[in-house]
Parts: C-alpha cells; structure tokens; sequence
C-alpha cells in the first residue's frame, strides 16, 4: 500500500506590490507542484527523501511520535515536512519522498505546496480525515511558525487550486473561469529579496505618494479588469493586461535586465502577455500563450530554466494504491 498526494504551487498574475497597499491582486494555482508518495514500514524508522536537493535522512519514532527539533537557523524546505510529521502518532514508520517539481524560493509556493501535499499524506497515514479547510488553515499555521508570518494565498493556493481575488480588504474570493491558462514559467535563476524589494516600493511611495499612488490606482484597475476578463474567457485582454501590468511594476523599481529580458524575448517568440512574477527583483517571469506554447516553448534557448504549465483547478488531492 501507497498514498500518494499533489499540491499545486501558484503564480501571482496581477497585482504584485499594489497588494501591499490595500489594493486587489489576482493568483493562480498551476499544475506543476509537490508529489509526495508515503510507504509504510515494518519497524520505527521515519525515512525522509527529497531528490531536488539531494536530502535523504532516516529517524526513530519515540512513543510513536518523531519530535524532530528544527534548527530555526537554517530555515530549510524540510522543516515544513518535519513539522507536518511532529503533529501526529503513528503505528509504524513509512518512507516519505517528497518530488518538488518546481522552482524552489522564487515566489511560486514552494514551501506551501511541500506542507499542504505532505500534510495530506501524512494525515491519511495516520488516520485523520481533514476537510480542505482544515488542511489549509494547519498550513498556514505551519508556514507562520517557520517563517514568522504568512499570507493566506500561497497555502489557500495549494489546498484549493483555481484562480482567487484578493479584494482591498485582503479577502479571498474564487474566481469563475471561462477559458484555459496556458503559460510558460522561466526562472532567471537569481532570487529577489523580497523584503527589500516590498520596502524600496514603499519608500518610492512616501516620496512620491500622488506618483506611485497613480500607479497602484492602475494596478488596482488592471486587477478588477483581469477578473472580468477571466470570467469572460477574452484571451486579448487578458495579454494585455499582461504587458500593461509588466511595465507598471518596471517603472516603481522591481524589474531586472534578466526578467525584462525574459519579458521581451518571450513576446517576440510569439507569446501574447508576459510578465514578471512575485515580488520582482529576480524569479521568474510567466507568458500567457493561449493558441501555440509548444511553438514558444520549443523556440526558446536554454539560457533560464523554463516549464509549461496549466491551471490547476482541484488544488490538494491523494489517492491510495494498493499492491
């Protein structure tokens, strides 16, 4: 016997900074994400594995729980599984390989896809039933006791999937979407600090508030306009906004030659709408490609690391496969 779980990361498509300053943002759970397959044992032994950064360890169950201590300081993608495994008491101990198909610390819900997709494999092996509500909001708690603080969005991503708003008041509605969402995620393989990048804006702001409040006012209009446009399935409009969206985030700071690079050479080799994505500063960049991705894809060089990928609308999901 297997159980084998999903969870999808995210991308932000509009609304990256503006957000901050109580203005409306749009994100997307995409069907590249965390695998997590768990096989029992016979004995005590807790055996964790994660190819993407070579990590292969094995523990002991004490009293049939694993209380692994975290080193705060080292603020590794494994503390999130650790902490899962420390919530529960089990019979036996398991192998757990946690597949992490997507880039790590880019802004694209690593570390929320590693809780959510081990959380729910953990839990069915141990014999909780958590409703989709439950598991989201043990995430977040999880990512907050790691990180100190933590958005809603990237664990409400995993758990849910879809496409959510979030309104000026930092509320998160789901949106009806009538059309596919084809992308191409290329990552410029430098990381953005986002805390200095989210304070060099705010910055900007206090300095120039009538400026980059106009500028947020368009974001804000760029955001309610995307929703609609997602709803209504217009593939022009949405590019457009895109590319609109892209140049107002290079023009309070957050853009890079790399990322405008990326930008650039994606849209001449055919994409409709590209853009950075996340906090800005590095990362990745997406472009929406709703007639030929393949076309795309298949025409870029190998200078960034690049996936497809496509809207993922079921969020969490596991299975149990039987020998």
């Amino acid at each position: 016997m297997k159980i084998k779980s999903f969870a999808p990361g995210k991308i932000i498509l509009f609304g990256e900074h503006s957000v901050v300053h109580n203005r409306p943002a749009i994100a997307a759970a995409i069907n590249r994400g965390v695998d997590v397959e768990l096989t029992p044992r016979n004995d005590n032994i807790v055996h964790v594995i994660v190819p993407a950064i070579g990590y292969d360890e094995k523990h002991e169950l004490t009293n049939s729980r694993l209380n692994y201590l975290i080193d705060s300081h080292k603020k590794m993608i494994t503390d999130y599984i650790y902490e899962v495994i420390n919530l529960f008491e089990f019979q036996s101990g398991f192998d757990i390989k946690v597949d992490i198909n997507m880039y790590l610390g880019v802004g694209l819900g690593s570390s929320a896809a590693v809780t959510v997709s081990t959380l729910k494999a953990v839990s069915m092996y141990a014999d909780k039933d958590y409703t989709k509500d439950e598991l989201a909001g043990i995430a977040r708690s999880i990512e907050i006791k790691i990180q100190g603080a933590a958005s809603p969005i990237d664990t409400s991503m995993s758990t849910y999937g879809g496409i959510i708003y979030i309104d000026n008041e930092f509320n998160l509605h789901s949106v009806n979407v009538n059309m596919k969402l084809p992308l191409i995620v290329q990552n410029c393989q430098i990381s953005g600090n986002t805390g200095k990048l989210v304070e060099s804006v705010r910055q900007k702001y206090e300095k120039y508030p009538n400026i980059v409040g106009k500028i947020f006012d368009a974001m804000e209009q760029i955001a309610v306009d995307a929703k609609k446009a997602l709803e209504e399935g217009n593939n022009e409009h949405l590019s457009n906004y895109m590319n609109l969206n892209q140049g107002l985030l290079d023009s309070i700071g957050v853009n890079t030659l790399e990322l405008s690079e990326m930008v650039y050479t994606i849209r001449s080799h055919g994409a409709k709408g590209s853009k950075l994505t996340g906090s800005g500063g590095g990362g990745c960049i997406i472009a929406f490609c709703p007639d030929n991705i393949d076309e795309v894809y298949d025409s870029l060089d190998d200078n960034y690391p690049k996936f497809k990928c496509e809207l993922s609308t079921e969020g969490v999901e596991a299975s149990i496969i039987k020998d």
